[in-house]
């Protein structure tokens, strides 16, 4: 396999931090977060001050859960720039919202499968599906491909599976029924969970242009990085390979989770992809930063991101 080298480069590299740095101080003059500041309120500055948390917590898990795809130091830390890159270009991160803990869940869900932690993956995913439900689609897709996959136990392991998925909602229930009395609350809260992971609305295609071309950008370097390591997939070792299938598997169905969900939420729903899209460009960068032409790529997505900024203080 080619050895890997420093793909961003100094300047590049040196460029993704002050785009990182801009995003992040410009996300405080955005509309609502500079009207959330403006007001004064306890209630609004916590908000800020937990989804700061939130997203310094969200960069650390990237870090941390990266590993089994980039596990250089130098990589882990360009996952995690561009991870706040693409972070703060949403409007909204730094609220704090339910989407923050969902995304934070699902990282370190992936850790634990990748380290075949079964159980603990889906109850991370079951916990992550309580904050934002479409993620279940996520657990049962999993499920579905490691059967297909030949997962030996497999009655142990299923019974793993759908335990570590259901116990989170035991859970919450119990503490429903046992607050009220009665069923009605906990019947109410099942049928909402399956109202909100059934509800396409496709409000993805009501993005502003700016933020449109960055979403093409980071789709067309996605598909470009993963037909090249498809195409050398038998060069890598096992565990290196699962880790690649699983990352990209995660890209695809976090795209899919961002493109059918996204709602009134467009934004917020972006902090849910934008950390496995960041790991899996790392890799990219990491193994083919030779390449002129991924160059010329990292130079377009950083003027994407920016450009997509600045798109939100023009009327």
């Amino acid at each position: 396999m080619e050895e890997r080298v420093d793909g961003l480069g100094y300047y590049n590299r040196m460029a993704l931090y002050w785009v990182a740095a801009f995003l992040f101080l410009s996300s405080f003059f955005l509309p609502d977060e500079r009207a959330l500041l403006q007001e004064k309120s306890l209630e609004g500055i916590a908000m800020i001050l937990l989804g700061l948390a939130s997203d310094a917590f969200l960069l650390f898990s990237v870090y941390i859960t990266a590993e089994p795809v980039v596990p250089r130091h130098k990589d882990r830390i360009t996952a995690m720039l561009l991870s706040a890159a693409m972070l703060f270009a949403c409007p909204g991160a730094l609220v704090f919202s339910e989407i923050h803990i969902a995304a934070i869940a699902l990282l370190w869900a992936q850790f634990c499968l990748l380290k075949e932690e079964y159980f603990a993956a889906f109850f991370l995913m079951g916990i992550s599906s309580m904050f934002f439900p479409p993620v279940l689609w996520v657990a049962l897709l999993v499920i579905v491909l490691m059967l297909l996959a030949g997962l030996t136990d497999k009655l142990r392991n299923i019974l793993k599976f759908l335990g570590g998925l259901i116990v989170p909602y035991l859970l919450y229930w119990g503490v429903l029924f046992v607050i009220h009395g009665n069923l009605l609350p906990v019947l109410a809260a099942g049928l909402s969970v399956w109202e909100k992971m059934t509800f396409i609305t496709l409000d993805f295609f009501s993005l502003e242009i700016p933020k449109l071309f960055l979403v093409f950008c980071l789709g067309v370097m996605c598909i470009h990085a993963t037909l090249l390591f498809m195409s050398k997939m038998s060069e890598y070792g096992i565990a290196e390979s699962y880790a690649l299938k699983v990352q990209i598997i995660n890209v695809a169905v976090s795209a899919a989770i961002f493109i059918l969900f996204s709602s009134a939420q467009v934004h917020s729903v972006a902090i849910l992809a934008c950390c496995p899209v960041a790991v899996l460009l790392s890799r990219y960068f990491s193994q083919y930063g030779s390449s002129p032409f991924l160059r010329v790529e990292i130079v377009i997505l950083l003027c994407a991101l920016v450009v997509s900024r600045l798109g939100n203080f023009i009327v």
